[in-house]
């Protein structure tokens, strides 16, 4: 079930994902160079530099702050595909209002990946970062996935605690139950103990007259 919620989600997320990647003439450590860019929806940079080194680590290339940038530099990358040689990618992740923006530069050796030169590689190039972005979203929809079931199982116990107290309720109306008809048989017997007693009391009543007189006698 947990699989086809994630499923589910993805399907709607994924159109978005392959229209984000843009190419284009960008500002970086090397110089203005032909890059491609992507927009993350959603997330911070933090989370989304750490992801982008960790996929990284799949080209067999070493990943390093660039000197003097903000940028990173993975050295040696093998990339199937795009080249023969090995590429040096350089890679710049900054915050964008909710979301962040990846850039990525392809150093084949001598000359930066581009569409118009380099078809195949850019196609290689546009599978790579949309399948990071793919990933990265999932990372997000299985968080709101894990967030919504611990709401789920809030909510779940909130309805054990309530069926709990009605399981109590119901356990206090018998036993008030019973202490009400306890208590008319209660009361029945007090009437009857007032009764007696009212007789005991009428009785008595006479004694003390009865001595009263003796003692007007005495008089």
């Amino acid at each position: 079930m947990k699989k086809l919620i994630v499923l589910a989600l993805l399907i709607g997320i994924i159109p978005s994902l392959f229209a984000q990647v843009k190419e284009g003439v960008m500002s970086m450590s090397q110089g203005d160079k032909n890059g491609l860019s992507i927009l993350l929806k959603k997330t911070e940079k933090k989370s989304v530099e750490k992801e982008w080194m960790s996929f990284l680590k799949d080209y067999k290339g070493k990943t390093k702050k660039a000197k003097k940038s903000d940028e990173l530099m993975t050295d040696d990358a093998m990339i199937k595909g795009m080249s023969s040689n090995t590429v040096d990618i350089y890679s710049s992740v900054v915050s964008a209002g909710e979301d962040t923006r990846l850039t990525v530069w392809y150093d084949l050796g001598g000359a930066y990946l581009s569409s118009s030169k380099h078809a195949e590689g850019y196609a290689v190039a546009d599978k790579m970062l949309n399948k990071f972005s793919l990933k990265v979203s999932r990372g997000l929809v299985e968080e709101e996935l894990k967030m919504q079931e611990n709401e789920m199982k809030k909510l779940e116990k909130d309805l054990a605690g309530l069926k709990k107290d009605k399981e109590q309720l119901e356990a206090d109306i018998v036993k008030y139950e019973e202490k009400i008809k306890q208590a008319k048989a209660d009361i029945e017997t007090n009437l009857a103990n007032q009764k007696n007693k009212e007789s005991e009391i009428t009785s008595q009543a006479d004694v003390v007259k009865e001595v009263k007189e003796k003692l007007k006698k005495l008089d």
